[in-house]
């Protein structure tokens, strides 16, 4: 009997014309794709799972939706539910806007420069980091990847974090440079939290794995 894996692979509920980059996800169990709004989803039968648009996050740390959502409330991505195939995008070109434009621009930019969200053929994340992920995502926060190539190597940026009571949240960046025998913070980072106003230097490993530890995501009820 072939896994879930292998018929999400060859099966209806993967369509290998979805234009952003989709990776199978271990933890979610199913297919993650990147939407036009800059935020990462699931996608079933095609079309892109509800999710909320990507978030900037203003100097007093509150939350502002980088394009224009379904409702006007900020909750719900306006692409929710739409297909992702090649065909349906450039359908939906006339109508983007400059915002979505500009996502759908850099996020093509990335397929062409070969970044990924997932570590090439031969690479792996650092040893603290994969340690970092797993005790986050055990912890319900989520984590990021994007590997771009580099001087002989690649460029790896990370990102860990979860929303906070007050439209607050945790996030913390940790810039890498990964090559053949070599894996090193490029520089500290940057990072938001909800005990102070605007962005400021991600701390190392050890300090955001204690803020991990004492700040578990909710259960969902």
């Amino acid at each position: 009997m072939p896994t879930m894996l292998e018929q999400l692979a060859t099966g209806e509920k993967h369509d290998p014309a979805i234009l952003l980059p989709n990776v199978w996800s271990e933890l979610l169990r199913t297919v993650e794709t990147l939407c036009p709004c800059g935020n990462t989803t699931s996608v079933r039968n095609g079309v892109l799972t509800t999710h909320e648009p990507r978030s900037t996050w203003d100097i007093d740390g509150t939350r502002r939706a980088v394009i224009r959502d379904a409702y006007g409330v900020g909750i719900t991505c306006r692409y929710s539910g739409r297909t992702v195939t090649l065909a349906a995008a450039l359908e939906r070109d006339s109508v983007l806007t400059p915002a979505e434009r500009h996502v759908r621009d850099v996020t093509q930019g990335r397929l062409e420069a070969g970044i990924t969200n997932t570590a090439p053929e031969g690479y792996a994340l650092p040893k603290p980091v994969a340690v970092l992920f797993a005790l986050a995502e055990a912890h319900g926060w989520q984590t990021q990847q994007a590997w771009a190539p580099f001087d002989g190597g690649f460029l790896l940026n990370l990102r860990v974090g979860r929303p906070a009571d007050g439209g607050r949240r945790w996030q913390y960046d940790l810039p890498y440079f990964v090559a053949p025998g070599v894996a090193r913070r490029t520089r500290s980072g940057l990072c938001v939290t909800p005990d102070r106003r605007g962005q400021h230097d991600t701390p190392s490993i050890k300090a955001i794995t204690a803020v991990i530890r004492a700040n578990p995501a909710p259960a969902e009820s």
